[in-house]
């Protein structure tokens, strides 16, 4: 079993520094998932009310959890005896992933280095995101993906700061 690593970040979040470590730590929901692809055509992958949350530590962890609002229940009780088929439909519809991430204070992007995923080819693996930050408001862009036909697609994920003592809006 490998060991889990993370790299410490500075101390907890301060109001008063502007430094992207600083403004990211906390817990964020997602508002809005957009496949840009270069030819155009964007597309909305879990459709126009996606569902996740990101939480982001001031020592340096972070966990992605996103999903595809909808997706069917399993037929049987216990998941451990599903369809080859649901499990293809529960696990299209979900993105999930935590371990360390690093702030490039210059660059302006947050790389998630992934110690457990739903897609074990993210694991170990850097997954750079260019930060967009304004007020309650983060969009993280993981550019350059290739898919299907060779092109290149743009992930923009658009999260809102969730406050302390405030459930989340269904």
């Amino acid at each position: 079993m490998n060991a889990i690593t993370y790299t410490p970040q500075s101390g907890a979040p301060d109001s008063g520094q502007s430094s992207y470590t600083n403004r990211l730590v906390g817990v964020w929901r997602l508002v809005a998932y957009t496949d840009e692809h270069e030819t155009g055509g964007d597309i909305q992958p879990f459709g126009p009310n996606p569902q996740g949350f990101l939480i982001y530590t001031a020592d340096g962890f972070v966990s992605a959890q996103l999903m595809k609002p909808g997706r069917p229940e399993f037929h049987s009780a216990d998941w451990h005896h599903g369809t080859p088929h649901e499990y293809q439909e529960s696990g299209s519809g979900y993105i999930a992933y935590c371990g360390a991430y690093e702030v490039d204070e210059e660059k302006a992007t947050v790389t998630h280095i992934p110690s457990v995923s739903l897609l074990p080819n993210l694991i170990h693996g850097r997954q750079p995101r260019s930060i967009g930050l304004q007020g309650d408001r983060l969009v993280l862009r993981a550019a350059g993906t290739p898919v299907a036909g060779g092109l290149k697609v743009t992930s923009r994920l658009e999260w809102k700061r969730i406050v302390a003592n405030v459930a989340p809006s269904t």
